[in-house]
């Protein structure tokens, strides 16, 4: 008697020609190169972007603020810096007659011996060759950093920093900036990206001493921030309800300039 068919098909292994192998291995290795050359190509635009923005360009017709500053001037701590940054805020708050232009340049130091001065910038630059009527100054933060900071330095090449923009527009038009409040980790006294609180501290009456000595306004953003730990991103960068508060407490001091 013809026994009936259990219906299991015999499981075959497969098998692949070495000439299959190789290709297979040759398309896996061009996705996974491509893969990583996107990815490169991706954190280069982020870091061009933040490093190295396009300037501001100025319109005529307007009088121009000029920001001075790092990443927080930069608006480091928001999605969306062109809309959200103090200095964009500010130019909301003071109105269709001005201008203010983002100086702003992520990392950067007042010293000269820092790991990125300010002064070496292309920015730097065009913070004169722009011709602004005003300037706004606030560096410092980074210079906070241990491997940056040098206190007889800083409070030297900041009167000789300030004194260059006081002799384009004069005393009245210059106003150094105190940095804000660097907010430690919570659970921490720590604060993100190396920068050291006990230095901002020491910082801040070398700002008062020299803009005593020439005679400029102080703004001080350093008190204004203190105590206001939902104002940050990240400790360091405000956030957008930051940098309005930002914007809100220097457009007074602007509106009251004789222009």
């Amino acid at each position: 008697m013809k026994k009936k068919d259990s219906g299991n098909c015999p499981v075959r292994s497969a098998h692949f020609a070495p000439s299959q192998v190789i290709q297979f291995k040759n398309r896996f290795t061009a996705v996974f190169a491509g893969s990583l050359a996107a990815l490169a190509a991706y954190k280069a635009v982020n870091y061009l972007r933040d490093f190295y923005p396009f300037p501001p360009l100025p319109r005529s017709g307007k009088r121009k603020i000029a920001c001075i500053g790092d990443s927080i001037t930069f608006g480091a701590g928001v999605r969306d810096r062109k809309n959200d940054s103090y200095p964009t805020y500010l130019e909301k708050e003071l109105g269709e007659n001005f201008q203010v232009l983002n100086y702003g340049l992520s990392g950067r130091t007042l010293l000269s011996s820092g790991d990125r001065p300010y002064s070496r910038e292309y920015f730097y630059k065009r913070s004169f060759t722009d011709h602004p009527d005003l300037y706004l100054v606030m560096l410092g933060t980074n210079d906070s950093k241990p491997y940056n900071w040098d206190e007889r330095g800083f409070e030297r090449e900041l009167f000789t920093f300030l004194t260059r923009y006081i002799d384009v527009v004069g005393k009245d038009r210059v106003f150094v900036l105190k940095c804000p409040k660097a907010v430690p980790k919570e659970g921490t006294d720590l604060v993100v990206y190396d920068i050291l609180e006990e230095n901002i501290e020491k910082i801040l009456p070398i700002i008062e001493r020299t803009a005593a000595r020439l005679g400029i306004q102080v703004i001080d953003l350093f008190q204004l921030t203190d105590g206001h730990p939902e104002w940050f991103a990240d400790g360091v960068h405000p956030n957008e309800e930051g940098n309005r508060q930002i914007a809100s407490f220097i457009a007074p001091f602007i509106q009251a300039v004789n222009w």
